[in-house]
């Protein structure tokens, strides 16, 4: 009250001087800051923080957008892949047919204690053969063929 001249106290300005030196105290900041496990911040960092999470929350939509308008994309060339998928189907199987690769034993044993499926993976998996070209290569062996 002593502020806004309603009552003219010594005592209230001394304590209001003595409350806004406590209050603005940065030990006191600190100490209130710990208790409440928060970080007092100017306005001024406020509002600059406030328009980065802003910024990147319009940034989070837009990438939003454009992951819906790829995966549209892609669900759209799988839908027109689907007669590819059915003409290479058909094709590996005549393929299979012309070289023999029905019979192919997965299971048979190879050298050692791995199988022919085993070592089939192993050229896919290290030289980046195709399961084709693998498969062929596996049926000069005697052993790999039913």
């Amino acid at each position: 009250l002593d502020y806004h001249h309603f009552i003219h106290l010594g005592s209230a300005r001394a304590f209001h001087d003595a409350a806004f030196y406590l209050i603005t105290d940065p030990r006191t900041i600190r100490y209130v800051e710990n208790s409440l496990r928060l970080k007092f911040i100017s306005v001024d960092i406020y509002n600059a923080k406030s328009d980065e999470l802003k910024r990147m929350l319009t940034k989070i939509k837009n990438k939003q957008r454009d992951i819906e308008i790829d995966e549209n994309k892609v669900n759209e060339i799988l839908i027109d892949a689907t007669p590819f998928d059915q003409e290479y189907d058909e094709l590996m199987v005549r393929a299979n047919h012309l070289f023999g690769l029905d019979n192919f034993c997965v299971n048979c044993k190879f050298k050692g204690s791995t199988t022919c499926g085993g070592r089939m993976n192993y050229l896919m998996d290290k030289y980046g053969d195709s399961q084709l070209k693998s498969k062929v290569a596996m049926l000069s062996f005697p052993q790999c063929k039913n």
